[in-house]
């Protein structure tokens, strides 16, 4: 075979072995230096993860602090089978008994309730006794009554499971509007239903009583929107509804006919998000609470009730994210939930009453979270 000189010079000047020689010292550094680089990094990452660590200590303690401080407010004892309800957008559900919650004063921190993720937030909390029963109305405007004592019952933070689920919800459809309904404690007569568009309607509580059919189709979303709110009344009085604007409307009652009436004006950018019944003869005042944990009390008295449903309201409270409204008296609680399922309880007398529309005092600390819902109950005469 001839050989080519060529080629055998090209593999004498490129020898693998003298490369691999001459290469394995830079090699090395390299690897050496890649090394004390991985080190670097690493030591640089778990202080890092350290001073995060001691933050989030830090942070815990000083809301602890801030609780254990706050919780040395006199709190009201209740029976033992008063419920706090949770519920979250979802449809997380649980029951804690209501002494197990310390009362703060306003603009605390609160504590952790119900436990849940941060893409499923709190959007529900109400009050009621074991025996009572929950109305939900869903966003397809279907009833559901279901025994408060077959709701799970949980410590302050616990788990809850999906009424969704059990309640065989179809798809799509959500949790609208919640209601507790105890014939036993509670004898106001009429249910107000209200939807996201201003849409009212008025029935007898005997229409949601213990042999309401699961399903019953209670509002029409095609006609008014999802149901949002419902409230008891006395179905003398007036009612006030109020929307995510801070504005409100208030008129009789008794102008709701049985089909619905349409309650207020509301623009497409604007939402209904409350009403309460008002009792003409009462010293209530009215209780507002904001998505960035500011609440306020206007008297009933600095608004007065118009002569038919259906007009564009008036501001009760400068904001943009008004969470809802609920009639109060000075023994009046609070209970308010945020979205990543903090809840604080504090009295409604230390919200002072104004006369005029303001932005209101801190109730709550929403500090990366925002107030979602509040739910209002009189303590019974303390011994």
């Amino acid at each position: 075979m001839t050989e080519n000189p060529a080629k055998d010079a090209m593999r004498d000047e490129y020898d693998i072995d003298t490369l691999i020689e001459q290469a394995t010292p830079v090699l090395r550094r390299y690897i050496l230096t890649l090394e004390q680089e991985n080190a670097r990094l690493r030591q640089e990452l778990h202080e890092l993860q350290g001073a995060a660590t001691r933050r989030e200590r830090a942070a815990s303690a000083r809301e602890s602090r801030e609780a254990s401080s706050s919780a040395t407010v006199p709190t009201p004892s209740y029976g033992d089978d008063v419920m706090v309800i949770t519920v979250t957008a979802e449809g997380l559900c649980k029951r804690t008994a209501i002494n197990d919650y310390s009362a703060q004063r306003r603009g605390g921190v609160g504590v952790f309730d119900i436990q849940t993720s941060r893409d499923d937030q709190v959007a529900h909390v109400l009050i009621g006794r074991a025996a009572a029963a929950l109305l939900v109305l869903s966003s397809r405007g279907r009833a559901f009554r279901v025994p408060i004592e077959t709701l799970p019952l949980t410590e302050v933070r616990g788990r809850g499971t999906s009424l969704p689920t059990r309640l065989m919800f179809t798809e799509g459809e959500t949790i609208g509007a919640l209601l507790a309904l105890d014939e036993e404690e509670d004898d106001r007569p009429n249910v107000l239903i209200a939807t996201a568009s201003g849409w009212l309607r008025a029935l007898h509580r005997n229409y949601v009583g213990p042999r309401l059919q699961p399903g019953t189709l209670l509002v029409e979303p095609a006609r008014g929107g999802p149901p949002v709110a419902a409230a008891l009344s006395s179905g003398a009085g007036d009612v006030l509804v109020a929307l995510r604007s801070g504005v409100a409307y208030r008129f009789s009652e008794q102008l709701i006919r049985r089909e619905g009436v349409r309650g207020i004006q509301v623009r497409p950018d604007d939402a209904l998000v409350g009403l309460t019944g008002i009792a003409g003869d009462s010293d209530d005042s009215i209780f507002l609470a904001t998505q960035e944990g500011l609440g306020t009390r206007r008297g009933e008295a600095t608004f007065s009730a118009n002569k038919s449903p259906g007009g564009q309201g008036k501001v009760i409270m400068k904001t943009d994210a008004l969470v809802g409204v609920a009639a109060v008296n000075e023994q009046s609680e609070v209970f308010c939930v945020s979205g990543l399922g903090k809840i604080i309880r504090f009295a409604v007398a230390e919200a002072p009453v104004k006369a005029g529309n303001v932005q209101g005092v801190n109730i709550m600390d929403c500090r990366g979270d925002r107030l979602t819902a509040f739910a209002v109950t009189t303590p019974p005469a303390q011994e």
